[in-house]
């Protein structure tokens, strides 16, 4: 009812948006002079300025791949001249006569006369931004080196604002969580699609290796309209290395004290004018009988995976395409030692944890800018995926597929002489699911087309979004979305934003919770299961300054999430229990985090970080705080980098409160937890040695040790009733070093 309401208003203002003109921005790229292959200048200033007339002046920022765009008035007068500025370099300027037919390019030397001179202040690895409209963080390339960083899971070490821990004690599967909630209600996404979803929200963290990304965009709060329905506490964006800046080879190999080695090696060519390739590959071994508790039981699975991406990318003029074919195998075995089953002799039983994945991706992006109106601009992009998951833990068996195809068309447009923006466009979501639970079967197959709008709108230092999505689901029907996001620019250096909004997914509850299979729960599901639907409400104030000849930045954000729909995982109601059933009462998160950069001395950057918890979720008429989620965490982070940049050393002490453990009362008293669990610390560390084209680093994870001693109720009886692999709370490794080797073959 409501989309019929909303759409006819859509359709009768469109056709007049769509005929309003706009004098064309001038956009282009700053590139650095003494590259023959354009190496970006990220961050240059550019200005373009009347010679006559009013004689008035346009400023603008490139980004970080030194792009820029400087939107005009309908009465601007030539001749112009466009000049492009940045630090440690010279500038360039241009003279048009004329409107420009396409993007400009500026090139910038490096400034001689500087070459002497130090850098006084170094970018943070880590980038709180006043410029973007949501609140995010941005996690570099030189930030994911500070720590080993071999696949997604391990990629947050140094953030406050998500979490990564194991799920259980055998399988070697983590989960991440954020705004206080699982990372399913975060939409993690590739370049901004979809990616981590249905099977592999539970899998997909480990199955892509770090080195494949150049950076994380972290969005908290509700999503925009145009990236998709699921983006309830935020949106986690990978950022993939590009063929046409990336290094010609890259090998980095890794190995640490538990046995684990890992091997990368990416290979980017030019493959025309305007046209590069890359291919990655990734090897993951693990071989080793790990038991640091002393419970007879594998504190990871022996593993063995293979992953490998072809990425092709073409830009010219106004047209950009890529494609991506990614492939991915994995083998998992873990479960007791083998020394205990040799003590069981040949009549015992041997309890055994077996997964397999195996994956495969097929990405398409195409988009172009209109050449008689630049301010107009169509993107496409379609995605596909099969992915077949099997796993055995001890008797239970859960294998399923997945068959998925994503396809989303975006219409933009620039209006009000380029402040403001208007996107349309339709979505198309097709899952096809096949899962098999012991000797139940279950299959679903889920259609969603949508529509949606969204305009933007810049007037000073205010600048705010509107958007709706409409998609009619076949199993749940139609789902509208509202979302609202604003920004205002308190100074130069400071912002306030306000995000609320509607959100929906659907929950594939077994994939979800395979954590559970880990024990002897009975599975039980009451009910039709609902589709899941949030509203989440946010703020957040982001201050950048200088004192004390040093720069600061301060961030605070408090964001809510209020659940009217819920697939309700219980673990409370029986410990031989896991029953699914939908929400009946209130369900919400409360999250305040606050976060403080500074630059101590030229070299050292230091970050603290706070955060609080209240989440909490009614189970069986009982508002209980939700398992597991610790209610506050602190962090303390410090980055050194040597003068010459040749010897860096870095170090991230994150300390957790105490969280809820399910109950476990009625159990026999040796088959008992305590209510909650303690506070405790870990502390990771690294040093890196740099050497022309050549890096070592040597560093440590948990060097604290802290460690969960009792991961396993009655690991000694795994077939009995009350055996659970579960309810893990704290780290489940001791100390661990480890030692890696990057090779980085530079462009002539």
């Amino acid at each position: 009812m409501h989309v019929k309401r909303i759409l006819p208003y859509l359709l009768f203002l469109l056709p007049g948006l769509l005929r309003a003109q706009v004098p064309p921005p001038i956009d282009g790229r700053v590139l650095a002079g003494g590259s023959a292959t354009g190496e970006p200048v990220p961050f240059a200033a550019v200005s373009l300025d009347e010679r006559s007339g009013a004689q008035r002046r346009f400023t603008a920022q490139g980004d970080a791949e030194g792009r820029f765009s400087i939107p005009v008035p309908a009465d601007l007068a030539y001749p112009l001249v466009l000049t492009a500025s940045a630090a440690a370099h010279t500038t360039d300027s241009l003279v048009l006569d004329a409107p420009a037919t396409g993007p400009l390019e500026l090139r910038l030397e490096p400034a001689t006369e500087l070459k002497a001179a130090e850098v006084v202040e170094r970018q943070q690895t880590t980038q709180l931004s006043t410029r973007t409209l949501i609140n995010t963080e941005t996690i570099t390339a030189r930030e994911l080196k500070r720590a080993a960083c071999c696949d997604l899971s391990e990629s947050f070490e140094s953030n406050a604002t998500v979490d990564v821990s194991f799920t259980d004690a055998v399988s070697g599967t983590k989960a991440l969580r954020m705004l206080g909630l699982d990372g399913k209600y975060a939409q993690m996404s590739v370049e901004n699609i979809p990616f981590i979803r249905g099977l592999s929200t539970g899998q997909g963290l480990t199955l892509i290796p770090g080195t494949w990304i150049n950076s994380i965009n972290v969005s908290k709060g509700i999503g925009t309209a145009v990236n998709g329905p699921n983006a309830i506490t935020g949106q986690i964006d990978l950022c993939l290395v590009p063929p046409d800046t990336t290094e010609p080879f890259l090998l980095n190999l890794y190995g640490n004290s538990q046995g684990r080695f890992e091997a990368n090696i990416h290979h980017t060519q030019r493959t025309g004018r305007y046209s590069a390739n890359l291919v990655a590959v990734h090897g993951n071994l693990f071989n080793a009988e790990m038991d640091q508790n002393n419970d007879a039981f594998m504190d990871q699975p022996r593993t063995q995976r293979f992953n490998v991406m072809d990425r092709w990318l073409h830009r010219k003029d106004n047209v950009t395409a890529q494609f991506i074919l990614r492939y991915v195998t994995e083998t998992r075995s873990g479960g007791q030692t083998d020394a205990h089953a040799a003590g069981e002799g040949l009549s015992g039983r041997h309890y055994r944890v077996e997964i397999g994945n195996e994956l495969t991706d097929a990405i398409g992006k195409y988009g172009f800018v209109f050449r008689n109106d630049p301010s107009r601009s169509i993107g496409l992009i379609f995605a596909a995926r099969q992915h077949h998951l099997s796993s055995a833990f001890g008797d239970r068996r859960y294998d399923a597929e997945q068959k998925s195809l994503y396809g989303n068309a975006v219409y933009q447009m620039l209006l009000s002489e380029g402040r403001d923006d208007l996107k349309a466009g339709l979505t198309m979501q097709w899952d096809d699911y096949t899962e098999v639970y012991n000797d139940s079967s279950f299959a679903r197959n889920e259609v969603m087309p949508g529509a949606f709008t969204e305009y933007t709108l810049k007037r000073g230092s205010f600048t705010g979004v509107a958007g709706v999505r409409a998609d009619a689901n076949s199993w749940f029907g139609t789902a509208v979305s509202p979302r609202l996001h604003a920004k205002y620019d308190l100074g130069p250096l400071s912002s306030a934003r306000l995000s609320v909004g509607h959100a929906f997914r659907t929950a594939v509850p077994l994939a979800e919770n395979a954590s559970a299979l880990a024990s002897s729960r009975v599975v039980r599901v009451e009910g039709v299961l609902p589709m899941e639907r949030a509203w989440n409400v946010g703020a957040s104030l982001l201050h950048k300054w200088k004192w004390l000849d040093r720069r600061w930045a301060f961030t605070i954000d408090v964001y809510t999430t209020r659940f009217t729909d819920q697939v309700v995982s219980d673990l409370d109601r029986s410990p031989q229990q896991l029953v699914f059933y939908g929400l009946s009462g209130r369900s919400f998160a409360n999250s305040v985090l606050t976060d403080v950069q500074v630059g101590l001395t030229r070299h050292i950057n230091m970050k603290l970080a706070y955060r609080w918890y209240d989440v909490r979720t009614t189970y069986d008429g009982v508002l209980r705080e939700r398992p597991f989620t610790p209610t506050h965490r602190g962090m303390v982070d410090l980055a050194y980098e040597s003068r010459n940049e040749r010897f860096r050393a870095d170090a991230t002490l994150n300390v957790f409160g105490s969280s809820r453990i399910p109950g476990t009362a009625s159990n026999p008293e040796a088959y008992r937890l305590a209510e909650r669990a303690p506070s405790y610390a870990t502390l990771n560390a690294q040093v890196t040695w740099v050497a022309g084209a050549w890096e070592v680093y040597v560093g440590g994870e948990n060097l604290t040790s802290t460690l969960q001693m009792r991961q396993i109720i009655a690991p000694e009886d795994p077939f009995g009733p009350y055996f659970d692999a579960s309810m893990i709370w704290g780290p489940t490794n001791k100390a661990m070093i480890y030692a890696g080797l990057r090779h980085v073959l530079h462009k002539k």
